[in-house]
C-alpha cells in the first residue's frame, strides 16, 4: 500500500496536558483536574485517552477526535474477544455475565446485599 505513519512523541512538552491527559501537581492536590470532561480528582498524574488530528494540504491541523477512560475499550482488540467469552472480562468477579450480555449477582453477592 505504500502508507507511512509520522510518529511524534508527547515527552518533555504540555501536549498530553493540553489534552487533558497529564495533570499537574497543583491540579492533583485541589482535585481541579479535568479529565474525561469532568472536573475533579483522576487519580494519578497520567490518564488513558485516544485523539486522532487531520492535517490538510495547507498545513492546517484540526483535532478531530478524542476519547478517554472506559471510551478507547474499541481500540483495545483482546477486549472484544474477552466480550465473547462466558465471563468477558470478569472485572467485577462477584457478579456472573449470562447469555445475553447482563449480568446477575452470585450467592455471595446476593447476601452481601440483603
Amino acid at each position: 500500500m505504500g502508507w507511512s505513519f509520522r510518529w511524534v512523541s508527547s515527552l518533555e512538552n504540555d501536549f498530553n496536558h493540553d489534552l487533558h491527559v497529564a495533570f499537574t501537581p497543583k491540579e492533583l492536590q485541589s482535585s481541579t483536574a479535568t479529565y474525561n470532561y469532568t472536573k475533579g480528582d483522576p487519580g494519578m498524574p497520567e490518564r488513558e485517552g485516544t485523539s486522532v488530528f487531520y492535517k490538510d494540504e495547507r498545513g492546517a491541523v484540526f483535532h478531530t477526535y478524542s476519547t478517554y477512560a472506559r471510551g478507547i475499550d474499541m481500540m483495545n482488540a483482546a477486549y472484544h474477544y474477552l466480550d465473547l467469552v462466558p465471563k468477558g472480562r470478569d472485572e467485577n468477579r462477584n457478579l456472573r455475565r449470562t447469555g445475553c450480555g447482563t449480568t446477575i449477582a452470585t450467592k455471595t453477592e446476593r447476601l452481601r446485599l440483603e
